[in-house]
């Protein structure tokens, strides 16, 4: 959101001395108010914090922490069980002031964490960058943020300090308190210890400092717990008159099993509800748990369940097997997520169904089995994967064996690309195409494109193309990537066509494409995984007000600003320089653009002669669309 005004004077033209007024403040901003953008630079013209240097503001109030975030790093890590990444909620610390985490993390194998934070000073409604952040493990510090200076060169590494995922799935906007072995060394993390967690076994005290410029600190203090998810079992059940008995016992552990959650799920696999445990009583080392029978005539259950040493167990889940439907009758739903360039497979089914499912990788010679674990009673999940387990794959199936048999094949082609390497995919149509250049990736990843079923139309435009997901849609980029979709005889002779990309917030963006007639492609680049389809903006911008009115009367004081506002519903506005044109009484005007509120203005130097006056003006879209009008008024 800026706005540029190339101007040259010559040598004689716009003479001054020290001391005069050369120009005013303007406002282009999100601020809406004119002001200036002031920095300080060290002698690498490298910028430094001007908190802590010199420009002191009188700040009390601590940063705040709203999340944690703990993330699997490599194929064996779990994390209360799971391999999927968790985010948890902070509360005020019982003891030392603070904020903790609400019960002990239990994990297994290399993890990693990432806080949501933000940082405000009274009397002003902006966030301010804090200044450092230090993670502690059993007091020892293991990983350090801090945000004295920063780099431009090394923008290209914001992206490893962010955590992706949560990001891209709405979850919040997380910080990590780690690094890979691919990440690079920058102004911000130093090449001290890596922050990657991964504990001896037994009990492990985290604590996490966060300061900022005045160093207010708010402290985050939890407990971690390493062993290996407790596999777990449901013994037996019983049917009682009002109740359903389950008898759940530990099968690889003999350790009390002390504590376990329940929730409902709808026959189609949707959350219903916690349900309220009736009666529960210790069985050896399990608990024999009774939930009541109306709350699960068609539902299915799934059990969170700890022991004594706060170890969680593996998913457990339960369902009446008379509520079972036909796999040939239900619904399948395959996808993948990545979590740091590995990635998780997941299928999702709209009924129960028993028997064991899996993911099937067919190579030149062999097939590749990858077992799924049930985590909800229709939903399954793999472990982490490493991208190179699919080099070489021909074919990607779902299997299902239980009655029958049911295989399902992908229609997805994912390449395994690498950084430094140029590497081109193409979806299955072979009408989309992604070009990883050698910067776009920071590690090995594998990359798709899908074809999307049911799309979100444009607002002011007509679609022409497909639409296509470009997977995994989670993947922090480290440069931009090239896209194509080629189009048909049919597109070839429109206009104000163009790539636009879907934005979750904004819904359909453009993408300043070129269009190579001979191969019938439009290209652009991006630098994020995104929805993408070839799209035709038909609606000029439209004018939502002029100041002054057309037929208007005003006095000669009351009259100091001339002002457009417009708006467009696909491609945007378009702010360069040359695509909007403002004239007052057959005289071209220098105009400000404003394009948050989509305002075009102009101040009058001096007020108006008396008499009628005429503007006219001339607002071009993105895609080229073109409005203009004119107002005429008198001023007395």
């Amino acid at each position: 959101n800026s706005y540029i005004v190339n101007e040259y004077f010559s040598p004689e033209q716009f003479p001054f001395k020290k001391g005069d007024i050369i120009g005013y403040t303007g406002n282009t901003g999100a601020s809406f108010g004119p002001h200036l953008h002031f920095e300080l630079r060290n002698s690498k013209s490298q910028p430094i914090n001007p908190l802590i240097n010199g420009l002191n503001i009188d700040d009390y109030r601590n940063p705040r922490v709203l999340q944690i975030g703990i993330i699997p790093l490599s194929t064996s890590s779990k994390i209360n069980g799971s391999s999927i990444p968790r985010a948890y909620p902070l509360f005020a610390a019982s003891t030392g002031g603070g904020l903790e985490l609400p019960d002990t993390i239990s994990c297994f194998g290399p993890i990693g964490i990432a806080i949501e934070i933000d940082d405000k000073i009274q009397g002003a409604k902006n966030k301010y960058q804090i200044q450092s952040i230090q993670l502690l493990v059993d007091d020892q510090n293991v990983f350090s943020l801090n945000y004295s200076k920063l780099d431009f060169e090394q923008k290209y590494t914001v992206n490893q300090t962010r955590e992706n995922r949560f990001h891209r799935l709405n979850l919040g906007s997380f910080t990590k308190l780690y690094k890979l072995n691919t990440f690079s060394n920058s102004t911000i993390v130093d090449s001290g210890p890596s922050g990657t967690l991964n504990f001896t076994p037994g009990y492990h005290k985290v604590e996490i400092q966060i300061s900022d410029a005045s160093g207010n600190t708010t402290r985050v203090k939890g407990t971690f717990i390493n062993y290996p998810p407790v596999k777990v079992a449901i013994k037996d059940v019983e049917w009682h008159d009002n109740t359903i008995e389950f008898n759940i016992q530990p099968v690889t552990l003999n350790i009390p099993l002390t504590k376990i959650s329940c929730y409902s799920y709808t026959a189609y696999g949707y959350p219903d509800e916690e349900l309220s445990i009736v009666k529960s009583k210790k069985d050896r080392s399990g608990l024999r748990i009774h939930l009541p029978k109306s709350k699960l005539g068609k539902h299915g259950v799934s059990f969170i369940v700890k022991n004594k040493l706060g170890v969680y167990g593996s998913p457990l889940t339960w369902h009446d097997p008379n509520s079972e439907r036909r796999l040939t009758e239900m619904d399948v739903d395959i996808t993948f997520s990545t979590i740091e360039h590995k990635l998780i497979a997941q299928i999702e089914t709209n009924g129960f169904t028993s028997g064991k499912t899996s993911l099937r990788l067919l190579k030149e010679d062999e097939y590749i089995s990858i077992p799924l674990t049930k985590i909800q009673p229709t939903v399954y999940t793999s472990d982490l994967l490493v991208p190179s387990i699919f080099k070489k794959t021909k074919r990607i199936d779902a299997f299902f064996d239980g009655e029958i048999e049911r295989i399902i094949q992908l229609n997805i082609d994912p390449i395994v690309a690498s950084p430094n390497k140029l590497t081109n995919i193409l979806s299955n149509d072979k009408d989309c195409s992604i070009q990883i250049t050698n910067n776009s990736l920071y590690d090995t990843s594998l990359v798709w494109i899908e074809k999307i079923n049911h799309p979100v139309e444009p607002k002011g435009g007509n679609r022409v193309s497909p639409v296509y997901q470009l997977q995994p849609f989670e993947l922090a980029l480290k440069d931009t990537i090239r896209i194509g979709i080629r189009y048909n005889n049919k597109v070839k002779d429109m206009i104000n066509l163009s790539l636009y990309y879907y934005n979750q917030k904004h819904g359909w963006s453009f993408l300043p494409s070129k269009m190579n007639k001979n191969r019938q492609v439009i290209s652009s680049t991006i630098f994020s995984l995104d929805a993408i389809s070839i799209m035709q903006d038909v609606e000029p911008p439209f004018i939502r007000k002029v100041y002054p009115e057309n037929g208007g009367k005003f006095h000669y004081k009351d009259l100091r600003t001339i002002s457009i506002i417009a708006d467009d519903y696909l491609s945007g506005l378009n702010s360069a320089e040359n695509s909007m044109r403002l004239e007052l009484d057959g005289i071209p005007v220098r105009h400000a653009f404003q394009p948050i509120k989509k305002e075009m203005s102009y101040y009058l130097p001096a007020p108006f002669e008396a008499g009628e006056h005429t503007i006219k003006y001339q607002i071009s879209d993105k895609a080229g669309n073109i409005v203009s009008g004119s107002s005429t008024f008198m001023v007395d």
